[in-house]
């Protein structure tokens, strides 16, 4: 029991496990490197060549069809003298992906088409000079990324989720609007405060409008490290639907309305980016209007989230708050939640990461 305030609280984690920077290159390696991480969608890569580049875990990615239809992934790396290879966002790419400072050049499936011009005798095995691989699958529609080469699949990786999802129609969903935006919070503050309803009536009239916050629920899967938060809504509308939490932090809003699909990079310790991405089923433009206010009403619960922990993460770094009690009523899933960031850098793993 914790002195002074009774049987049913814990402790939160130490203030300084949000700002301390070995533990954060710790969480790097151990965290965000070990697990499957949501990159990109599968309309963006729909034709052979085509290609997204991005940051995943501190790394220069990017994923491409290939000739046979399958979506591989590869750090942004020259094999050569570590140029990026795609400067571009999004694109398609000719037969070969060509360095753009020494024309070195690869094929659609990583292996090394020429090292151009390097001499007469010189040799290059295409298998062992290809560029450095990432694990790389597809889920109905989504298109993750695992930079350490091993673990489960990813449908063993999302678990649960897989049945939960079933009855939507994600495949038939199509990209509508995205909201990025960089803010000075930890990944673990934001987790955090997803994971618990304690904070509702106080800050969203919204939300509390359509949903039934007295029977506002959060189930914890601890063994599938995933959480599954739910409400009855007060009418049938913008609520009605499933909401799913996978550690680290995949986020799946699911509607019959359409999809919010979020995702957080982190930047460094205090430091991420929100990557929010909106879908719908009909994203014609007589559609544009209820959609876009769709998409609002979902963002204007997140700003109203980082409004307010932009200051707890202030407070972390400032130096005098140490640690807080967790009522386990109210924030269970939040127990769980720094439990599962404790014991991830308890377990054993490598110390190279792919590509060395």
């Amino acid at each position: 029991m914790i002195e002074g305030i009774g049987r049913d609280a814990e402790w939160s984690l130490p203030a300084a496990f949000y700002r301390d920077e070995a533990r954060y290159a710790r969480e790097r390696k151990m965290i965000f490197e070990a697990n499957w991480l949501l990159f990109s969608w599968s309309e963006r890569l729909a034709e052979p060549g085509d290609y997204v580049t991005g940051q995943l875990a501190g790394h220069s990615i990017f994923a491409i069809r290939g000739d046979d239809g399958k979506v591989r992934a590869f750090h942004n790396v020259c094999r050569h003298r570590a140029s990026e290879l795609l400067r571009e966002e999004t694109g398609r790419c000719g037969k070969l992906i060509v360095c753009p400072y020494h024309s070195w050049s690869f094929k659609r499936d990583g292996a090394l088409h020429k090292a151009a011009e390097f001499g007469k005798d010189a040799t290059f095995d295409p298998d062992e000079w290809g560029l450095y691989a990432l694990d790389c699958e597809e889920w109905r529609g989504l298109v993750f990324v695992r930079i350490r080469r091993e673990g489960p699949s990813l449908i063993d990786w999302l678990g649960p989720v897989v049945g939960f999802a079933e009855r939507f129609p994600l495949e038939k969903q199509h990209y509508f609007t995205k909201k990025e935006r960089v803010v000075d919070v930890d990944w673990k503050t934001y987790g955090e405060n997803y994971l618990e309803c304690y904070h509702c009536r106080a800050m969203h009239p919204g939300l509390c409008a359509t949903l039934d916050i007295d029977r506002y629920a959060i189930d914890v899967h601890a063994e599938h490290e995933l959480f599954h938060l739910h409400a009855p809504g007060r009418e049938e509308g913008l609520t009605q639907g499933t909401y799913l939490y996978r550690f680290p932090f995949l986020m799946l809003n699911l509607y019959d309305w359409g999809s919010s699909i979020a995702t957080v990079e982190p930047l460094g310790p205090g430091r991420l980016k929100h990557i929010n991405w909106y879908f719908f089923e009909d994203v014609s433009p007589e559609k544009a209007e209820a959609n876009q206010q769709s998409a609002d009403w979902s963002a204007q619960i997140i700003t109203e989230d980082l409004d307010i922990i932009v200051g707890v993460q202030r407070n972390l770094n400032a130096g005098i708050y140490t640690r807080g009690a967790l009522s386990k009523t109210h924030e269970h899933a939040v127990i769980a939640f720094d439990r599962m960031a404790v014991e991830a850098l308890e377990r054993p793993g490598p110390q190279r990461i792919a590509a060395e």
